[in-house]
């Protein structure tokens, strides 16, 4: 009896010592991926981003975990995109202006009057004529994107002073930018003064008039509240906004295929999702501030004169994207409205 219980003991030592030592060789298999955004609680992006890690986590059956940091805990977008290209963290959610601080060519997508539509953008952006761009993001800086579209919205103004309704109204307004250069010379060529002022401080420039104006999608006008220090909301839609999802390009070939690719349609599915719900924030929140009476909507406005005023500002950053890569877009997007 004594040796039988001494044989069950020994073999319930045996299992119990296997399932730790299987235990143990799981955890140790799983892979953490560091993610980091400067997205805020309240905006979209902060909330699905938010549930990325329990998404990919649980169909790579624990395989894959994902820390998300948030709010710019790890730093501005620029030293983030550092930081992703370095290694130091993995995946990053900048906008194509700030990744363009890599690579200028990044930028174009953010030229102004540069898309009719998001159907337009996502064209563009996820086929042929953007793929050379990212094969030099990847080759040059290390990262490759997960979702190469990421809606953050149209881009409107919001003024004090007389009613903006054609490109000529702008004439001498100082509006805010953010330091990047297809900002700067979208406002020259409107006939305004370009003043690049951190995006923290744009609230206290407005309110003690350093600046007449700035720019920026409906739902960060209305989170931000610039309509309390501004007079009216012109609806000029000069710029269509996507951010990109880039994770490092060593840390994904480290993964298994099967792990990248769950990977990127957890990320993808995301970003439709970001889409749908940013849109109908977009819409709500322009109808409170419109029905709410807190800002003028300005929606009578002769946007073919802005849209010609670009032009040149186009022109003016062709050397800086670089010639080919510039053409070659703009003729996919010909083809694309053809």
């Amino acid at each position: 009896m004594k040796k039988a219980t001494a044989f069950l003991t020994a073999a319930t030592l045996t299992l119990s010592s296997g399932a730790m030592m299987v235990a143990t060789a799981n955890a140790q298999a799983a892979t953490s991926l560091r993610l980091a955004h400067t997205f805020n609680p309240g905006e979209a992006s902060y909330e699905l981003l938010d549930t990325l890690g329990d998404r990919v986590e649980e169909r790579t059956n624990g395989e894959l975990k994902i820390q998300v940091f948030p709010s710019e805990q790890l730093g501005s977008e620029v030293q983030l995109l550092q930081q992703s290209k370095n290694g130091s963290i993995d995946i990053v959610v900048p906008g194509y202006s700030g990744a363009s601080t890599l690579l200028p060519a990044m930028e174009i997508s953010n030229a102004p009057f540069i898309f009719q539509s998001w159907d337009e953008a996502r064209h563009i952006l996820e086929g042929d004529a953007y793929q050379p761009i990212f094969d030099e993001l990847k080759e040059q800086h290390n990262l490759v994107p997960l979702a190469k579209t990421w809606y953050w919205g149209w881009r409107n103004l919001t003024l004090n002073g007389d009613e903006v309704h054609s490109v000529e109204d702008m004439e001498g307004l100082k509006i805010r930018v953010p330091e990047s250069p297809a900002w700067v010379e979208m406002v020259k060529a409107f006939g305004a003064s370009p003043t690049p002022i951190p995006f923290s401080e744009v609230y206290l420039a407005l309110q003690q008039g350093t600046v007449d104006g700035q720019e920026n999608p409906i739902p960060t006008i209305y989170s931000r509240k610039f309509y309390e220090v501004q007079d009216q909301l012109v609806m000029s839609k000069h710029m269509l906004q996507s951010q990109v999802v880039l994770i490092n390009s060593e840390k994904f070939e480290s993964l298994s295929d099967s792990n990248q690719k769950i990977l990127r349609e957890v990320v993808q599915e995301l970003a439709q999702e970001n889409y749908e719900l940013q849109t109908e924030r977009e819409d709500s929140m322009l109808e409170e501030l419109r029905d709410g009476g807190q800002i003028n909507v300005v929606e009578d406005i002769d946007r073919a004169s802005f849209e010609q005023a670009s032009e040149q500002a186009r022109e003016n950053l062709v050397d800086r994207w670089g010639e080919e890569d510039y053409r070659r877009v703009m003729t996919a997007i010909e083809d694309y409205r053809n």
